[in-house]
């Protein structure tokens, strides 16, 4: 076979790879029912579930914005001995299933 034999097919295959992998990609995180099922569970978690957890998530939330470290954040947000804990927050929240991967 010649070159210019050769190079059609491997055009085409790749053409098709990056077509396919363009498409898995796209889809993975676009679904707009997925985002919105997601919002939509965080913001009835926040609002009916774990209404408590809404001060330390936002505390959390700014402070890591401001590009400070997780483990200064841990502890200024955290309550101490109080309830409810980041760790109980993180299993609350935790029932939202939100991922681009997934």
């Amino acid at each position: 076979m010649s070159q210019k034999q050769l190079k059609l097919p491997s055009l085409l295959l790749l053409t098709f790879v990056l077509l396919i992998s363009w498409s898995l990609m796209t889809s993975a995180c676009s679904d707009d029912d997925t985002a919105t099922d997601c919002k939509g569970c965080i913001l009835n978690r926040m609002k009916y579930d774990c209404p408590s957890c809404v001060r330390p998530l936002r505390c959390m939330a700014k402070c890591l914005w401001a590009g400070t470290p997780r483990i200064k954040c841990t502890k200024k947000c955290d309550c101490n001995k109080g309830y409810p804990r980041l760790s109980d927050c993180k299993k609350c929240m935790s029932k939202c299933k939100c991922s681009c991967t997934s």
